[in-house]
């Protein structure tokens, strides 16, 4: 898979994706990202990527033009992303449905805005939650990481299977609780059914914690 992330600060990433799991399938050639600095596809000699809004108002909006450019300059062409505050909701369910993607470039607005032209030149536009963040590089990093880990070897496929949000999870319910040692801490222990070694009676106890879990954080889930 094929990943270039279009974005005004490219050494954000440098540290996020040198990392664990994305350093992982970077090294095993599961995955291949590349970094697109937007301001190397200005045409004036101050590489300016943004400018002043028509009609008034404050901040600096991402010009159409140089995106333009730099989603252009990508060879194949890609299936492209703007991240946007006003976009579709991200989920799981699309995050397996662009691990189907070869070639994905994810565009990351910042400052005030981008021009509204530019979702004419991408494929779909999308928000990973209902709040504000200052650019859209911080959304890539995790748009990126939830699809990676979807890839085939990156992760144990059982693993995946028993996450919140999995296909495999036909409940739809939250995943259940986990614990490791010590089996006492600050007077916090471990659920004796965890150390009783009756699998079967542990599998009904994950399953009516995931229930109670899902019905504390998100009842929305259950209809």
């Amino acid at each position: 898979m094929n990943i270039w992330i279009l974005t005004l600060f490219p050494k954000i990433f440098d540290s996020v994706f040198s990392q664990s799991i994305i350093k992982k399938a970077q090294r095993g050639n599961l995955v291949n990202i590349k970094i697109v600095n937007i301001r190397d596809f200005s045409q004036d000699l101050r590489k300016t990527a943004d400018d002043k809004p028509y009609g008034g108002g404050r901040g600096m909006i991402l010009k159409v033009d140089v995106v333009a450019r730099a989603l252009e300059a990508i060879k194949p062409k890609p299936y492209s992303i703007l991240l946007s505050a006003s976009g579709k909701k991200y989920d799981q369910k699309k995050a397996k449905a662009l691990l189907l993607e070869k070639d994905l470039a994810i565009i990351c607005g910042h400052y005030e805005g981008i021009d509204f032209r530019v979702e004419k030149f991408v494929d779909e536009i999308l928000s990973i939650g209902d709040f504000v963040l200052s650019g859209g590089e911080i959304a890539a990093m995790a748009l990126v990481d939830s699809v990676v880990r979807l890839i085939p070897k990156v992760i144990h496929k059982d693993s995946l299977s028993i996450e919140s949000f999995s296909s495999f999870n036909l409940q739809n319910l939250l995943e259940y609780p986990q614990y490791t040692r010590p089996e006492v801490f600050r007077n916090l222990r471990v659920p004796p059914i965890l150390l009783s070694g009756d699998h079967q009676k542990i599998a009904k106890w994950r399953k009516q914690e995931a229930l109670k879990r899902t019905k504390k954080y998100r009842p929305d889930l259950l209809k």
